[in-house]
Order: structure tokens, then C-alpha cells, then sequence
């Protein structure tokens, strides 16, 4: 017998089977047989069984390097992943839960579920992976704990279900924790959950029992399940405060009132459908992955019970999470993938992971909505990232359309950056020809993400070679360049050591920011060679003058998070806020600044530019459209640009009259006319999934771009608008829609 079968035969069990499911099937029925007992429950409580505070010993801090995988969904669609190695072998990560910084915390269980079933020691560590790529462990005290089930409060608590040492275990953001122990020896406290009044409820996997843990005095208290041998594991709790369990080997659910302490058991219409995973969505209800039976359910308030069957009958779906929009994640143990199942239009979509036997279980979600998960059987933490902007403010993407998009004859030109996983950013050409670009690292796309160590070099292309220059700071995370013009210097931001570094002569001087933790990130140089600074996270702009004295200015908005600076033709600094959504310009004299606010919310402007008639541009990245400023109207106008694109960088182009747009997702440069005020022309590049960032023309007319996760550097030269002679394997000129 394969391996494989094997783990199935022991986690799904043999009998009830019924024929694969080919497609999605609904089932809607009431319950079968919904019992109701006529005596409450035997509840034991215990006295506040808190043990004298101690603290988590870290046992390691280990830098780890990302992998990143390009793949493919089931519904065709590309799809960014990072994987991230856990130090400890075999750990076994199972939950993950994220706190609220967005760093990573994830259980090491070990082994020893079940007979033959990953059959490795049991483990007792807690990890957390932090913004730069960074894991810490922490040893729970107990060799062999197998911590389980994690999850924080609103006081920034992590409470741990500790299976094999029979407790829970509350730990502070100082790092002292309390000890629950539970009064039913051998119980193994499995999943966790936090009601609206800060209590704790934890199934007891082998007592039949769930446990109740007083956020305020710590008192625990068990309640019995409505059946025996249920081998109960997911645990949710509902706005009405009512605990939900996956009462998992006798195919139903439970649902405890603690308000008049009846305990109810739900049984499911499959038999022998083992539901393992619970979640409460957005509108309060509740969802259950059924793993024996290829299906996720709904239970519904009247009693009704819906099932959706996905495309594999052994896939063994497992835990689920909600995401704002409604759809639920949920991992698949036995098919080494993540699903999607969007319920209003009834689908599935399956993400299949790198390698094989990957077990995935614990899943969740981040702030900007990026689906973690944990790989037991490969001992790694994963990320699908989340390439729809428009989630962000709770929207969906806009309407489609299609006008007429003519490419020219073109040719492009990729190149491989030597240090891998670089991350190139930013690009710009200076006078002599040298091309510039940033190479950014990990925590670019918003600070912390994807977790890993900043870059460490600046990279250029000079006499058909490329070259990298290390900067003095290692993993200092250059992100942002700008070029002197009145001079031969280049100016970059180092995010992640807070500085700024001027080049020239092709060595690096690095100054550093007096305000901590500024996040400097976009960088422009005026006529005077003052060098102009968003600092991001301080909130500020920042001025750094020829003889090295800095000045600040306060965004007039909180939390604005300035990103991008630009000097005009008439030496005027203009800025664009991210979450400010505003643009504006500051008036140095006077030392203030004026904000206009997009019409777009959310619209997050990044990159300005200046046409030929003092009109400011700039990408609007969330809302996929570009916005342009008037100084002599005082208005914003904004034009829609091919759905989920992520414009990024802008260039006008004085002889084509037109500006050209990098885009994140849409995979390509975009041709805006500016007499028609629409896009006309659209240039795929080679490499799917790239995340193109940075881009700058050169003197013939060529356009300079950076790839981001394809870590690449290109030119693309385009017949008609460059004067470079295409050669034999240039692109042909084509016809076709634009896709919005």
C-alpha cells in the first residue's frame, strides 16, 4: 500500500464512502435528527487553577530565506507564493495565527496524532515569523507539549491549547505567561477560540468535553459534550456568543448556549463525514469542513444544512477561514492544496502546492488578506498573496470593458540580477546612460510583506554588463532613487536601516535620519541639490540639504503615509499620500503644505510625474486608474485602466504625448494616449507573475523596467517610438482589447 493511502485509511477511516464528486453538488436539508437533551450537562468547575507566572524560554532566532513559486490556479489564474522553512526539524507547524503587526505565529506540534500518522516526536515550541524574514522559537517549558490551537485577544494575549501537557497557556506581549491547567487528566485541549467577553473555549479532544477559561479570573470549567466518542477538534464561536464544535467521529455538530446551558448535537445529513474545521463569516454564519467527505457545509439558523462538494472526494478538506468578502479558505490535508469556495457564485478554486505530501492544516489571514497557511509534512509556512487591491476597501473590482489596443512591432530585453531574490525596485537612467535600479528585499510591498531581510545592494547596467554595489549597512533595503539633476549623483532610500546613501563616483555614503523608525521610502533631488525624503511611517517630509542639515515637516493629516516625492520643471515639491489619498505640494517658503483629496477612496497614489503642459500625474494603485492634477483648475480627473493592473510607475513621453504606465499584476506596460485619455497600447512581458516595479526611459527612447519577483531588469524598445533597429525576433504589431 502507497504511503499516501495509508494516511487516508488512518485519518479518513474505511466505510460510508460515497462516489467521487466530479463537480459541485448542493445538499440542502434540515439536520437529521437534532437532539436537544432534557437535562443540562454535568458541568465541573474548577477552582482559578492559575499557576505562578513564568516566561516562554526563546530557544532560537534564525534568518530564513523565502522561496518564491509562480503557479497557476484551477481557475487559470496566476498566483504569487512564499514559502519559509521552519528551523526546528520535524516541528510539524499546525495553527497559525496572526497578531497585530501581521507577524506570523505558528504552533510546533510534533507528531504523534495518531498511529502511524506522522510519526515523529512531539515538539514544544511556539514560532513567530516576523517582518524581516525572522523566526523566533520559544520552548513552552513542558518537553513535548505538542502545542496546538493558537490564538490572540484583544489585549494582544496569545492563549496555546498544549495537547500533550493537558493546559492552556496564556502568554503577554512582555513574554510572562499563566497556566491553565484542566481538571480531566489526558484530555488533549486541541482548538481554541475567544468569546466577546474575553473567555477562552478549548475542545478536549480525548475527554469529550469542552473547557471554558475565564478571561478575568481564570476559573476553568468543562461541559460534556452531548455524545462519547466524538474525537472533537474545531471549536467557533457565533455573535450570540454560542460555542460550535466539530464533534468530528460522530459526524456532527455541537452548540452550546452558555446563556441557558443547553448543549446541543447536530448531526449532519453525510454520514461518516468527519467535520474537522469550523468559522463564523462576516455575517455571522457558520461554516464546517467535512474531511472524510470532500465537502465544506453551512449551517444555516432555520437548520438547514447546505454542502458543497469539491472536485476531490479524498482531498480531506480541513480548517477554513472567512475572508471580508465572504469567500472561505480552507486547506485540503490529502490533496496538498488550498481552496477557495466563493458562496455566492457556488465555486471553487484550488491552489495547489510546491511539492508533495505538504499535509497543509492551519490557515489564515493577514490584514491585507494574503492566505497563510501551514505545511506539516514539509515543515514549512507558506503565503498565497493576495493580488486584488480593491479587497482592501471592502470593494469588488469594477466592470469590464474593451476598447481597441494596437501594439507596435517591439522587442524586449530581459536580464537576470546576480544576487537572487533581490527584488529589484525602482529604476532610473542617468545622463552618461547607466541605468539604476534599487534592489529592495524582503518588506517592500507594504512594510513587513513578504517577511524576509532587506536587500543589500543598488544595482546598475553599464556597457552591457550588469553590476551591483553593496551598500555599507548590510540588509539596509534600498527602495527608492532619484537622480541629481544638476549634477551626477544618485540618491536612494535605505528603508530598513533608515537612511539615505548618495552614489557617486560609484561608491556609497550613507547619511542617517534623525527620527527613528521613519520608513523613508520615496526620494527626489532639486534644482538646488537638496535632496527631498518621504518618511512614510514618521509621517513627514524631510529635507536634506548640500551641507548635510536636516528639516522636517508634519503631514497636516494622521497616518498619511507620504510615499512619493517629485520636483517639477519650476523646482516645486509635489508628494502623494497612500493612505492620505491625496497628493499635494509644499510651500517651502512658508514652510506648509496644500493637499488635494483624490476623488477615488483608497485610491493610494504612488509616482508623479509632469507633461509638457505642467499637468501632475500619478498611478493610483489600488483603484487601477490614473489621476491627473490641474494647477489651473485646482481638480483631479482620473482614468480607468485595466482591471486589477495595479498601476505603479508613470513617464510622460513628450514625442509620443503620452504617458506609459508599469503595472504590478496586469503583467505589462501600458501606453496612455494623451489625447484620447485612454490606454492604447499594451506590452506583456515574458515572465508571468513578475510584478513589474520601477520605470525610466533612456536618450534612445527605450523603455527601462524592473521585475519584482521575476527578479529581472528589462528594456523594451518599441518600433515608432524608439530609434533603436529592432532585430529579427521582435514582437509583431497586433490588434486586440485591453481587458477592462
Amino acid at each position: 500500500m502507497r504511503f499516501r493511502d495509508l494516511l487516508v485509511l488512518l485519518l479518513v477511516g474505511v466505510g460510508g464512502c460515497t462516489a467521487p464528486a466530479s463537480r459541485l453538488s448542493l445538499v440542502s436539508e434540515p439536520a437529521s435528527g437534532a437532539v436537544t437533551p432534557t437535562a443540562k450537562p454535568a458541568i465541573t468547575t474548577a477552582a482559578a487553577s492559575v499557576v505562578a507566572p513564568d516566561v516562554y524560554a526563546e530557544s532560537a532566532v534564525t534568518k530564513t530565506q523565502a522561496r518564491l513559486h509562480q503557479l497557476r490556479s484551477s481557475a487559470d489564474r496566476a498566483f504569487s507564493l512564499f514559502e519559509y522553512t521552519v528551523p526546528t526539524p520535524n516541528a510539524v507547524p499546525h495553527i497559525i495565527a496572526i497578531d497585530r503587526e501581521d507577524r506570523v505565529w505558528f504552533s510546533e506540534s510534533g507528531g504523534r496524532f495518531a498511529r502511524n500518522f506522522i510519526d515523529v516526536p512531539a515538539v514544544n515550541k511556539v514560532a513567530r515569523l516576523d517582518q524581516g524574514g525572522t523566526i523566533t522559537e520559544w520552548t513552552t517549558g513542558t518537553e513535548g507539549s505538542s502545542p496546538m490551537g493558537l490564538i490572540f485577544d484583544a489585549h494582544g494575549d496569545l492563549w496555546v491549547a498544549e495537547r500533550l501537557a493537558n493546559r492552556v497557556t496564556r502568554r503577554k506581549p512582555d513574554g510572562s505567561v499563566v497556566r491553565y491547567p484542566l481538571p480531566t487528566p489526558d484530555a488533549w485541549p486541541t482548538a481554541i477560540v475567544l468569546d466577546s467577553q474575553g473567555n477562552a473555549w478549548v475542545t478536549e479532544t480525548m475527554a469529550d468535553k469542552i473547557a471554558r477559561i475565564d478571561g478575568k479570573t481564570g476559573a476553568v470549567t468543562e461541559i460534556p459534550l452531548p455524545a462519547r466518542q466524538t474525537k472533537s477538534t474545531g471549536i467557533a464561536v457565533d455573535p450570540q456568543d454560542r460555542v460550535w464544535v466539530a464533534m468530528r467521529d460522530v459526524s456532527s455538530l455541537g452548540r452550546y448556549d452558555p446563556k441557558t446551558g443547553v448543549f446541543e448535537q447536530l448531526r449532519l445529513p453525510t454520514p461518516e463525514s468527519k467535520p474537522c474545521g469550523l468559522v463564523v463569516d462576516g455575517q455571522g454564519q457558520v461554516w464546517f469542513s467535512m474531511r472524510n467527505a470532500g465537502k465544506i457545509g453551512l449551517y444555516l439558523e432555520d437548520g438547514t444544512v447546505q454542502e458543497f462538494a469539491t472536485d476531490s472526494r479524498h482531498g480531506g478538506p480541513f480548517f477554513l477561514v472567512a475572508d471580508k468578502r465572504g469567500d472561505i479558505w480552507f486547506s485540503e490535508l490529502f490533496s496538498n492544496r488550498v481552496g477557495r469556495f466563493d458562496p455566492k457564485k457556488r465555486q471553487f478554486e484550488y491552489f495547489s502546492l510546491p511539492g508533495k505530501d505538504g499535509l497543509p492544516a492551519g490557515i489564515a489571514l493577514d490584514s491585507k488578506g494574503n492566505v497563510w497557511f501551514a505545511q506539516q509534512g514539509t515543515n514549512v509556512v507558506g503565503v498565497i498573496v493576495r493580488t486584488d487591491l480593491s479587497y482592501l476597501a471592502g470593494e469588488t473590482a469594477g466592470p469590464a470593458s474593451t476598447p481597441s489596443i494596437v501594439n507596435a512591432r517591439h522587442e524586449i530585453v530581459e536580464m537576470e540580477v546576480p544576487t537572487p531574490q533581490s527584488v529589484p525596485g525602482i529604476v532610473e537612467v542617468d545622463g552618461r546612460g547607466t541605468v539604476w535600479f534599487t534592489q529592495m528585499g524582503g518588506g517592500w510591498v507594504s512594510p513587513g510583506f513578504p517577511p524576509g531581510p532587506g536587500g543589500g545592494a543598488v544595482g546598475y547596467y553599464k556597457d552591457g554588463k550588469l553590476h551591483e554595489l553593496k551598500t555599507p549597512t548590510p540588509e539596509s533595503g534600498p527602495t527608492s532613487l532619484g537622480l541629481d539633476p544638476c549634477g551626477d549623483d544618485v540618491w536612494v532610500t535605505l528603508r530598513a536601516a533608515n537612511k539615505i546613501a548618495r552614489i557617486r563616483d560609484f561608491k556609497i555614503t550613507e547619511y542617517t535620519i534623525p527620527v527613528p523608525k521613519a520608513l523613508p521610502v520615496g526620494i527626489a533631488v532639486d534644482l538646488d541639490h537638496n535632496v527631498w525624503v518621504a518618511l512614510s511611517d514618521a509621517n513627514k517630509l524631510a529635507r536634506f540639504s548640500p551641507d548635510g542639515e536636516w528639516r522636517f515637516l508634519d503631514m497636516p493629516h494622521p497616518k498619511a503615509e507620504p510615499r512619493t516625492v517629485f520636483v517639477d520643471k519650476q523646482n516645486e515639491v509635489w508628494f502623494a499620500q497612500k493612505t492620505g489619498n491625496r497628493i499635494g505640494k509644499l510651500d517651502k517658503d512658508a514652510w506648509t503644505v496644500e493637499t488635494w483629496e483624490l476623488p477615488t477612496r483608497m485610491g493610494w497614489p504612488l509616482s508623479l510625474i509632469e507633461d509638457g503642459e505642467g499637468r501632475i500625474w500619478f498611478a493610483e494603485m489600488r483603484s487601477d486608474k490614473l489621476g491627473m492634477f490641474d494647477p489651473k483648475t485646482r481638480k483631479i480627473s482620473e482614468y480607468a485602466l485595466p482591471v486589477q493592473s495595479a498601476p505603479f510607475k508613470v513617464n510622460y513621453d513628450r514625442a509620443s504625448n503620452a504617458i506609459w504606465v508599469s503595472t504590478v499584476f496586469y503583467n505589462a506596460i501600458l501606453r496612455f494616449d494623451l489625447a484620447k485619455k485612454q490606454v492604447v497600447s499594451v506590452y506583456k512581458i515574458p515572465s508571468e507573475g513578475a510584478w513589474m516595479g520601477g520605470l525610466s526611459r533612456d536618450s534612445e527612447g527605450c523603455l527601462w523596467f524592473t521585475e519584482q519577483f521575476a527578479n529581472k531588469l528589462g528594456r523594451l524598445c518599441i518600433e515608432g517610438v524608439s530609434t533603436v533597429r529592432l532585430g529579427d525576433k521582435a514582437v509583431p504589431g497586433a490588434v486586440m482589447g485591453a481587458g477592462r
